[in-house]
């Protein structure tokens, strides 16, 4: 009888098994090396969902069936109903599952060629133009558009024909849109997702992921790692 092998053994350099990528990889990488390693790569900490992140999915299939199929938004969302009804009746295609292979080309979210995915929640389209919205139930320090110019990438490997892509971040938990960003440098970001997934097999060939020791640390759930520390609760 064989023994089963325990993925987990396997030493990071020797470990091959394909990785799609996505936005979320490539930004926690950002954030900390190690923290994806062992999350998306070695996969070795089980998810377990917070009340938060559950906040978050029940608003986005809310706002995805209010705005897709004009279902109403529960009442504990009324006070977001001014973000969807500008929407209403003018072909918005809602939680669109995009992906595309290792060339840039256009491919199912789930086919074996897919080499990075991502869902766009909110998209209208207008001939060459092309317009995204992500809503966002948690807070906003600080904005950065990579996540849009990640989506309009996908959007435009979809529908080659866009040339101009914008969009911006809805803040459902402040009240507010945030700031319009032109997202048409697809060359641009075609170069950043490739230039982390470089940095990313570079390390998986040499097992070493950097630990990055923030202010985040605190809320970290690897609780083996030197640099995690409990956080003071507000």
């Amino acid at each position: 009888m064989n023994a089963q092998v325990d993925l987990n053994t396997i030493p990071p350099f020797l470990d091959r098994r394909r990785l799609v990528y996505t936005f979320t990889i490539l930004n926690q990488y950002r954030n900390c090396g190690h923290a994806m390693f062992r999350r998306y790569i070695k996969k070795d900490i089980p998810y377990v969902q917070s009340p938060e992140a559950k906040w978050g999915d029940d608003v986005h299939v809310a706002f995805e069936h209010r705005v897709g199929s004009g279902k109403p938004l529960p009442t504990t969302m009324q006070q977001w109903e001014s973000f969807a009804s500008p929407f209403t009746n003018r072909g918005a295609i809602v939680e669109q599952k995009l992906g595309i292979t290792v060339k840039g080309q256009p491919t199912g979210y789930w086919d074996a060629d897919c080499w990075f995915r991502g869902k766009v929640d909110l998209s209208l389209l207008s001939g060459d133009k092309g317009y995204i919205n992500d809503w966002k139930t948690g807070g906003s320090k600080y904005e950065d558009p990579f996540e849009l110019e990640v989506g309009a990438l996908l959007l435009k490997a979809r529908y080659p024909e866009l040339t101009l892509v914008k969009g911006h971040y809805t803040w459902l938990k402040e009240n507010r849109v945030g700031q319009l960003y032109d997202l048409s440098r697809f060359q641009d970001t075609w170069k950043e997702i490739n230039r982390l997934v470089d940095k990313i097999e570079a390390d998986r060939r040499t097992g070493e992921f950097a630990k990055n020791k923030t202010g985040l640390c605190g809320w970290c759930d690897i609780q083996d790692c030197e640099n995690w520390f409990v956080a003071k609760k507000k």
